[in-house]
């Protein structure tokens, strides 16, 4: 009796283990989408108000450009950070960034914003992207 009464605390033990990881995993994805929209947001909103972050400019990274703001400026230090002005950050655990013009869509003027997250509890990465054509963008 003793010995079934052990097989079954050893049973539920590795249950709560699970259920605690899979909380801890499920709390950190949250986080981590939370975060994302909003710097996605942040990052659309700049964007949004360019009014030279189309045509001949390039997108490489810094990325200056001038909205309604005045001199904005977008980059990714060595930190894994995506920073706005004077480094300033937005986001952090961030393992790639790019900012680029959707021309293979034939959509010159519309600027996609790509990063990927890192996530501790599966040692992965989430990517997190959007589109946002700069309405200050008269041809």
């Amino acid at each position: 009796m003793l010995v079934l009464a052990a097989m079954l605390a050893a049973i539920a033990g590795a249950g709560l283990t699970s259920i605690a990881r899979g909380y801890l995993m499920a709390r950190e994805s949250t986080a981590m989408a939370q975060k994302a929209q909003l710097a996605l947001t942040r990052l659309s909103n700049e964007l949004k108000v360019c009014y030279d972050c189309f045509g001949d400019n390039d997108l490489s990274l810094p990325a200056s450009f001038n909205n309604t703001q005045g001199h904005r400026e977008v980059a990714f230090n060595d930190k894994g950070e995506i920073t706005l002005n004077d480094g300033i950050p937005l986001i952090d655990r961030v393992s790639s960034f790019s900012l680029a013009y959707d021309d293979d869509n034939g959509n010159p003027d519309l600027v996609i914003i790509t990063f990927e997250l890192e996530h501790q509890q599966t040692g992965g990465t989430l990517k997190f992207s959007t589109s946002v054509l700069p309405r200050n963008s008269y041809r």
